[in-house]
């Protein structure tokens, strides 16, 4: 059942976050709003937690993250939940498959999409707090080796199907994009190593909902950081 209120989303002012200028969990609930082609408020809030959390972020979420949705005098926070409750509450256009069975694949992928999270936010947390005279390459390596062996997960996949759960479009796929989009921001190369994953980046970037919400920040040009190091001599 859809609402006629419009929603209201609490998001991170990304543009202060050095380096990575991004929040993957928050592009996630945007463009799952846009493919869903549901009208939306953002209010961009700073970007710190705990004690130092704003305090209308925490009247909705007492653990001070985000995103946070507000449906009418509904909240919700938790990106997971988010898609969840807007696939329940507005089901038209579906971004979860009818049948049972690609409905448990789909939701597979997604919930597996935090073990890319976990090893991707690594990153970004290190070189979003590090300055760059503090930055340990040996550090970024192996937080990148770490990533290598979570997308080859990835890459799997989508060479078995066209998205992560068939041929149809799904919150898996918005998920594991913008953590992707991300690491290619930071300079991952796709390239001959990941041709799934390149094609699926391709496809995102080619949908109204990724050029919608696309971060402002983001030059044209990645940076090096995740860059393969270059072989001793």
């Amino acid at each position: 059942m859809s609402s006629s209120t419009e929603l209201k989303l609490y998001l991170p002012e990304c543009s202060t976050v050095r380096v990575v200028e991004c929040s993957p969990a928050s592009w996630m609930i945007q463009l799952a709003l846009e493919e869903k082609d549901l009208p939306y408020q953002v209010k961009l809030l700073p970007p710190a937690t705990g004690k130092d959390a704003n305090p209308e972020l925490l009247t909705k979420n007492p653990r001070g993250t985000f995103p946070v949705l507000m449906d009418g005098a509904i909240v919700v926070y938790e990106p997971f939940a988010i898609m969840e409750y807007l696939e329940h509450a507005h089901p038209d256009p579906p971004l979860l498959p009818g049948t049972n069975g690609l409905r448990a694949l789909a939701l597979t992928r997604l919930h597996e999409v935090r073990n890319l999270a976990d090893v991707s936010e690594r990153v970004f947390s290190y070189l979003s707090r590090t300055r760059g005279k503090d930055l340990e390459p040996a550090v970024v390596y192996g937080m990148a080796d770490a990533l290598h062996d979570e997308l080859f997960f990835w890459e799997y996949y989508y060479g078995v199907s066209h998205w992560a759960a068939g041929s149809e479009l799904t919150f898996a796929d918005l998920a594991v994009f913008v953590h992707v989009a991300t690491a290619v921001h930071l300079g991952l190369p796709l390239g001959d190593s990941y041709p799934h994953l390149k094609s699926l980046y391709q496809r995102m970037r080619n949908r109204p909902s990724v050029d919608h919400t696309w971060p402002t920040t983001w030059k044209s040009y990645p940076y090096s950081f995740l860059q393969p190091a270059e072989p001793d001599l």
